[in-house]
């Protein structure tokens, strides 16, 4: 990695150097003149680029400027509200004045939006489409995590992968589906969010919960950049298990037998011994401490990107370094980090005057080391008092043959113990059990070539584009088996007085190759694109789409394949009124033939009210524009594997014959057949409204939306006589009704010096099954009619305080009831609790989400803060640190538990050493309220003036400290920051800075 560092500062190092080289390479050749608007008003700060962007200049309070270039050539000229213009030598060397356009609200260069296989103008935008530009961003927030931006920012989004409650969005870049966990935010130009079906129809099956479409950066025409950013961090964990001491954990596991009405396994003797004694005969292992974890692991990043081109070539590239470090403080681990490695590079060319092309290659190189074991998930479950990982060789006799005859130690201070039940222990295996090394590569092409045929029919233009991607992902690691020793102590002193050995020490210094996989996606489209405007009245826009890709993963015979027709038909006039329609044919080979194509149209029709005579005397509202779209998508998303519309068999069981000396495999039906089976479908309304009221300081975006998501297909069971059994086919039968609303706000104001921009979203979803495949006794378990994220158990009443109280309850079917058990409803009135009483008792998805985000700024000083939360849902708890039965691990959840001391005030049922089935099973006591707020991002940013970045030889400078993930407010917090066998969440926070060529 040392490398690593010193070609990042060297390329960092170049950057300032050919700044410094480029001005002072300047010629004598100075241009003058001034930069004014379409009546002469002089406009300042514009910034004038010459010889492709390597020269630069900022006009002054009267417009004007002068620039230094080498020969003559164009002049590219930028201001804040204007259109920028390229202006050549004729134009600059003839007048004392260049003229600027005011941009035309919403309709200027730097309104387009990019939708679903094309670009629009923010006033032409009919659906519901919310947009981020992480430039905006990145001013103020550095986050390099799309789905961290996405979390909060965007209107309709439920966390970073949810649209509205339905489900997980299409993630698309440049065009085609992608995955977007290997791109950095900086190397991203625009992210569109199409929420509704008019706006993303066009993608096909895959677009039946949205897209989420994402434009990477491309270089700027005679505007030279040169970008870096670097920071460095520590990460903490949010929160970690906390389990019982060994002490502690025999005398509750002494109780839990007791419970069971068994003898007690550990003595008084033993359980003080194991408190106070030598901490290597009576171990009390705390794999959560400092001893085998750090409090904090580092991380740093680095990134530099180049952009620029003149009118015959762009091009855009980024490189970036991640160094994560690691949490361990013992053995290999403890200096194991992974490293992230990416470089992106876009180029446009202009062929001749008819014909464009870009071709995008990226690869990203991710490399993980770690050590053997899986530490986290013994963490888990290995039981305090079960043995010392490691043993002093100072305790033993240095004349014992198994010390002597060694070939592992630790340090050359411990040998690794265990017994013969266990023969490795995590601790040992970060020491002795050798590395791993998990290597991911991601390689990624794009070629786009775009042709304008306007010589032919005018606004005619023929586009098509050509990705591959491919990823690899593969272990190397070299894997020792190691000795464990078991000790036998002394009866009188803290001494070893012999060893037993398991396993043998083997260091084979081979490097193995193994978990290989692969995944390679092929996807084109050609799109024909026609678009005209006439006399600035009518908009006319169509375009006609043939679109495919392919999805194959290692072992998938078949691979994911989506192909499909689009149609888009766009008319505005006079930028008031706007229609768009946008239809697909959909085509799926998991159907049968007949049924494997059907058509998905969309309507979208818009109204700027704001344009019209009568609201001229509403003088706060600024623009008010309101639309509706519907639309149909047929999708064969939910559809699993292939052929579920074939009788299918499978083999199962064995016949033999010839007295028993040959047999053959049995044929049994797996599901039965329907040639009628079709696609799922989803329609939808959505009716909403932009608006910008009081001078543009506010901004309202509000959206109102009803689906239906009908014939998602299943194998009904209660619709065939039970003799149907395996010959049950696949029929569309299951339907899911979804509605809410979304509101998206943002106001800004200026005082002096002070600048404030406060940001809102807010989301309700809701959900109701309208059909489903089910035939319960009672009405009470019935999923129809309740949320399709209805949660389902029993409901709980408290614990059974004594035997009485047992006797006179109705009777549970979950096993031997004794006093300190859960209690459940009765909710059918039969006598007996079971299955048949389960109820809705919560619901996994919140109803209710919400983002909030503040920018303050005070000159050259901002601080941002973002946040966002959830009400509504229900969280469970129900892994191992909480449902503790038998020889489990006890954690401090279970201090609060059931004794015939606290029924009064327990807030956990009754310790059992064998398998309790009655207490741990769904039910709303290990149930919590999931409602928080988070405070996801804060960042203080200082922008160094721009007199002094410039005698620097830079643009802009700017330095920052932020942190992530830094408060959570919740009444469960603990249960919400906590992972239990797995890594811990973590809060982090960093120190960096942004440098401009």
């Amino acid at each position: 990695m040392k490398r690593i560092y010193l070609y990042l500062s060297c390329l960092l190092l170049l950057c300032q150097v050919v700044a410094i080289a480029q001005k002072k390479a300047a010629p004598p050749m100075v241009i003058k003149s001034s930069v004014a608007d379409e009546n002469g008003t002089p406009i300042s700060n514009a910034t004038i680029y010459g010889n492709e962007g390597i020269s630069v200049s900022k006009t002054d309070a009267s417009g004007q400027f002068a620039i230094s270039i080498p020969t003559l050539g164009d002049l590219l000229i930028e201001a804040p509200g204007f259109e920028s213009v390229v202006f050549k030598p004729g134009d600059y060397s003839n007048q004392e004045r260049l003229t600027l356009p005011k941009s035309p609200f919403l309709f200027g260069q730097r309104d387009d939006i990019n939708v679903a296989f094309s670009k629009i103008k923010k006033g032409n935008l009919v659906n519901a489409v919310s947009v981020l530009n992480p430039d905006d961003l990145r001013q103020f927030d550095n986050t390099q995590s799309i789905a961290s931006a996405l979390n909060g920012l965007i209107p309709g989004m439920l966390g970073s992968s949810n649209i509205r409650g339905i489900g997980s969005p299409m993630f698309v870049v440049d065009g085609l589906p992608r995955d977007v966990s290997t791109l950095n935010l900086s190397e991203v130009a625009q992210i569109s969010v199409l929420k509704d079906i008019n706006s993303s129809i066009l993608y096909g099956n895959d677009a039946v919960n949205g897209v989420v479409l994402v434009t990477t950066k491309r270089g700027q025409a005679y505007k030279k950049q040169i970008n870096a950013t670097a920071f460095y961090g520590i990460s903490r964990p949010s929160a970690l298990p906390q389990y019982l001491s060994s002490a502690d954990y025999m005398e509750l596991y002494n109780e839990a037998r007791l419970n069971d009405g068994l003898g007690v396994q550990y003595s008084p003797t033993q359980i003080q011994n194991f408190r106070t004694g030598n901490p290597y005969r009576y171990p009390s292992v705390d794999y959560y401490s400092g001893e085998y974890l750090k409090q904090q692991k580092p991380f740093s990043r680095a990134m530099v990107d180049f952009s620029g081109g003149n009118n015959v070539a762009t091009y855009y590239t980024n490189i970036g370094w991640t160094q994560t470090g690691s949490l361990y403080n013992f053995g290999e681990g403890k200096s194991m980090n992974s490293n992230v490695f990416n470089v992106r590079g876009n180029i446009d060319l202009k062929v001749n005057p008819w014909i464009k092309s870009a071709l995008d290659a990226v690869f990203v190189l991710n490399d993980n080391n770690m050590p053997q074991g899986s530490f986290f998930a013994n963490a888990a479950t290995l039981r305090p008092n079960l043995y010392a990982p490691l043993i002093p060789m100072s305790l033993i006799d240095p004349e014992n043959a198994l010390l002597k005859g060694r070939k592992t130690d630790v340090d050359g201070q411990y040998l690794i113990g265990g017994t013969a039940t266990y023969l490795t222990n995590p601790i040992a295996s970060g020491y002795a059990g050798g590395q791993n090394r998990q290597l991911q590569r991601v390689f990624s092409f794009n070629n786009r070539i775009d042709f304008d045929l306007s010589r032919s029919i005018p606004g005619l233009a023929f586009h098509t584009n050509l990705s591959f991607d491919f990823l690899t992902l593969y272990d190397q690691f070299i894997s020792n088996t190691y000795s464990a020793y078991e000790p036998t102590w002394s009866a009188t002193e803290d001494r070893i007085v012999s060893l037993k050995k398991y396993g043998e020490d083997v260091r084979s210094g081979t490097q193995n190759v193994g978990n290989a996989s692969y995944r390679r996606r092929i996807g084109f489209y050609g799109l024909l694109d026609y678009n005209k405007n006439v006399d600035d009245v009518h908009q006319i826009t169509g375009s006609m789409l043939a679109y495919l890709t392919n999805d194959k993963v290692q072992g998938d015979i078949q691979g994911n394949k989506n192909a499909n027709l689009g149609l888009r038909l766009g008319y505005g006039f006079k930028n008031k009124y706007l229609v768009d329609f946008s239809g697909a044919v959909v085509n799926s080979v998991k159907l049968p033939a007949n049924n494997r194509t059907a058509f998905s149209p969309s309507l979208g029709l818009a109204w700027v009210m704001s344009s019209e005579g009568f609201m001229s005397s509403v003088s706060f509202v600024d623009y008010l524009k309101i639309r509706v779209s519907a639309g149909l998508l047929n999708s064969d998303n939910g559809i699993s594997g292939f052929y579920n519309y074939d009788e299918r068999y499978t083999s199962s069981g064995s016949y033999s014959w010839y007295e028993g000396t040959r047999s053959r495999a049995g044929v049994v039906a797996q599901n039965g057949g329907n040639p009628n089976l079709a696609f799922e479908k989803r329609n939808e309304l959505n009716i909403g409204f932009q608006s910008l009221l009081f001078g543009n300081r506010l901004s309202l975006d509000a959206n109102m939306f009803t689906s239906l998501y009908y014939d998602q297909i299943t194998r009904p069971q209660t619709i065939y006589p039970n003799y149907f059994s395996t010959f049950i086919p696949y029929r569309n039968f299951e339907d899911n009704a979804y509605r809410g609303a979304e509101l998206g706000l943002s106001y800004r104001e200026n005082w002096g010096d002070f600048r404030l921009v406060v940001g809102a979203n807010m989301l309700y979803a809701d959900s109701k099954v309208k059909k489903r495949d089910e035939l319960y006794a009672t009405s009470n378990r019935n999923r129809t009619g309740q949320p399709v994220d209805a949660r389902f158990g029993l409901a709980s009443d408290g614990f059974f305080n004594s035997r009485s109280d047992i006797e006179s309850h109705e009777t549970q079917a979950f096993g031997t009831v004794k006093p300190g058990d859960i209690k459940y409803k009765d909710q059918n009135g039969d006598g007996i609790i079971d299955a048949n009483d389960e109820v809705r008792i919560g619901r996994w998805q919140a109803p209710f989400s919400y983002g909030l985000n503040l920018r303050l700024s005070y000159k050259n000083l901002t601080l941002f803060a973002r946040g966002n939360g959830r009400m509504g849902a229900d969280g469970e708890i129900s892994n191992n640190y909480f449902w503790v039965d038998g020889d489990d691990k006890y954690s401090t959840f279970v201090l609060n538990r059931w004794t015939e001391a606290t029924q009064a005030t327990a807030t956990f049922p009754r310790l059992s050493s064998i398998a309790n089935t009655n207490n741990y099973r769904s039910s709303d006591f290990w149930l919590y309220r999931d409602n928080y707020f988070t405070v996801d991002r804060v960042q203080l940013t200082y922008a160094v003036p721009v007199k002094v970045s410039n005698k620097l030889n830079m643009k802009g400078f700017s330095v920052f400290a932020d942190a992530s993930n830094l408060v959570m407010i919740s009444k469960f917090r603990q249960f919400k920051e906590l992972n239990i066998g797995s890594e811990p969440q973590y809060r982090s926070y960093s120190l960096g800075l942004n440098i401009s060529f």
